[in-house]
């Protein structure tokens, strides 16, 4: 028999682990757009960022962030079909 204290750790245990899990992917998946956008924007490193490379990382990254967005919606458009079905 489990009381009513114990399931409100565990879902509370439960909650704080899936965050834990979202933040470790979302920082995994800022690491990567950043090595990705580094890597394709910066030529020449140096002390200082230039110009056209800075333009070149915001726009790298505003294109990584647009298309994860739309990737989100679309992943929960069809959660939403999926469970509406059930």
């Amino acid at each position: 028999m489990e009381m009513n204290g114990e399931r409100v750790d565990m879902e509370g245990t439960k909650r704080k682990v899936q965050n834990e899990l979202a933040a470790a992917a979302l920082q995994d998946l800022f690491q990567k757009i950043t090595d990705k956008c580094y890597d394709k924007c910066v030529v020449k490193p140096g002390a200082k960022l230039d110009n056209n490379d800075q333009t070149c990382l915001a726009k790298c990254m505003d294109r990584y962030l647009d298309a994860m967005t739309v990737v989100s919606q679309t992943m929960a458009a069809r959660s939403q079909q999926v469970s509406s079905m059930e």
